[in-house]
């Protein structure tokens, strides 16, 4: 069982058991493609409920799993630095990328199975609000204001697939909020993984941070700068539903982490180490990348692998 299945709704990565397996897989690499395959398989399931015209968060974690491999094979490592700290680098990320996988794929998977096939709550508020709430109560979502924010959010931007008007634009904000929010929730689970990985603090951490980047679609984006505007968009910054922020959650998420309404001014991150840097680079790039069709692919050269069985 590779986890390739036509129905984006019927995928093995739709079961909590399958996820458990991954995560404990032994074999880091084996484990990291696994995740990254889950990612994209639990993207797809999203994609299906909210639309393909806007990335969701499950969307761009395939493509930071991807980058996670070329810390844990060591690729992503100065040369000169890997008899020191390559080991202990791949160590924490390797088990980063399984925490995280771990921690936000069951509320993802929650959502997708309680609002995928019940096509009543796809147009009916009153019926999304139900299984809104309910998800909302688990223990793990109702534990984290990022978390109830952001299904509430993808909840939303559901019911405004067949707006009119301001609609779209709307809709856009709403999964901005979402996507933010769920990056917000699990930087927090990363945090302790994020200080293992980069050698030293403070100078060391910045000096280590100037040699990371991320690959997406498009390139190298590196993180000491400030997130460039895509190719995708030829030009702006951001997409044109997403270049002036009035929705109030998306407002104070920018503010939270410290990003211009109208730019990528200070979106850089050249302390990796800081959360609320992190945080700016990542709402900067989701912004930016939303409406980029081609953040859906799976990543180049993702292994195959067999999921385990229980």
């Amino acid at each position: 069982m590779t986890g390739v299945t036509d129905d984006p709704l019927s995928s093995p990565f739709l079961d909590p058991a399958t996820i458990e397996q991954v995560v404990a897989m032994p074999d880091v690499l084996a484990r990291n493609a696994a995740i990254t395959r889950g990612y994209h398989a639990l993207s797809e399931a999203v994609a299906a409920i909210i639309g393909h015209d806007h990335a969701n968060w499950l969307t761009f974690g395939q493509w930071a799993s991807a980058e996670a491999r070329r810390s844990i094979d060591g690729e992503a490592v100065p040369a000169a630095l890997r008899p020191f700290v390559g080991r202990e680098v791949a160590e924490a990320v390797a088990a980063g990328n399984a925490a995280i996988f771990g921690d936000v794929a069951p509320p993802f998977i929650r959502f997708v199975r309680s609002i995928g096939r019940d096509r009543r709550a796809r147009a009916d508020p009153g019926r999304a609000g139900e299984i809104l709430a309910d998800l909302c109560a688990h223990p793990v979502v109702a534990a984290s204001e990022d978390l109830v924010r952001a299904f509430t959010a993808y909840v939303d931007a559901l019911l405004l697939r067949r707006a009119d008007g301001e609609g779209p634009r709307r809709r856009a904000a709403r999964i901005l909020v979402a996507n933010v929010s769920i990056g917000a929730h699990e930087q927090r689970v990363a945090e302790p993984y994020v200080r293992a990985a980069i050698p030293g603090r403070w100078i060391a951490a910045i000096a280590a941070t100037s040699h990371m980047g991320i690959r997406i679609p498009e390139g190298v984006l590196e993180l000491s700068r400030d997130v460039p505007p895509p190719t995708y968009l030829g030009g702006p910054q951001f997409p044109p539903e997403l270049a002036h922020l009035d929705d109030r959650d998306a407002i104070a998420l920018a503010a939270r982490f410290g990003q211009d309404g109208d730019s990528a001014d200070r979106s850089d991150a050249p302390d990796w180490e800081s959360y609320t840097e992190r945080m700016g680079f990542i709402f900067t790039l989701l912004r930016s990348h939303q409406c980029d069709p081609s953040m859906f692919d799976l990543p180049p050269g993702t292994p195959e692998v067999r999921l385990p069985r229980g």
